[in-house]
């Protein structure tokens, strides 16, 4: 690839991830939303749950990019919420894992409903060939990403 043309894409790539987010975070109507007005590592970690299953704190803090003791007060909050439990390892009972309870799973899956209504109304602007490219690009995106080797 040509220095020019690596050079747009990393732009594109600064670019892209500040965009969508801000596009998606003023897609969450706050008033539908105040019952789940949480942090996004909340909303993180127990998305990092459900699709992991139960992990040491320092594993999924290290999934989301947030410090331990940060983590520790977030777990604090999912915990008084009902929302997750501390358990001990089988294998090494010093390490204690977080696994998300059937709470958390009912709150995660209440509050995605309610994301995704929020998303498809602000959709609702673009025409069926324009979602179906979004979607196909978004995939795409997906895809690449999960190829990138990333260090940390």
């Amino acid at each position: 690839m040509q220095e020019k043309e690596f050079e747009k894409m990393v732009d594109n790539i600064l670019i892209f991830y500040p965009l969508l987010y801000r596009k998606i975070k003023s897609s969450i109507n706050e008033e539908k939303c105040l019952k789940y007005g949480k942090s996004d590592g909340y909303y993180q970690i127990l998305g990092i749950l459900v699709h992991l299953g139960p992990l040491p704190i320092s594993e999924i803090g290290r999934h989301i990019h947030i410090s331990k003791p940060n983590m520790t007060s977030l777990i604090d909050k999912l915990v008084e919420d009902s929302c997750v439990k501390r358990s001990r390892s089988n294998k090494d009972r010093r390490v204690v894992n977080v696994e998300i309870t059937e709470n958390g799973k009912k709150f995660l899956f209440e509050a995605r409903k309610v994301v995704e209504g929020n998303i498809k109304e602000n959709l609702s602007s673009l025409n069926e060939e324009e979602l179906e490219t979004l979607n196909e690009s978004l995939q795409n995106i997906k895809k690449l990403a999960l190829k990138i080797n990333s260090k940390g």
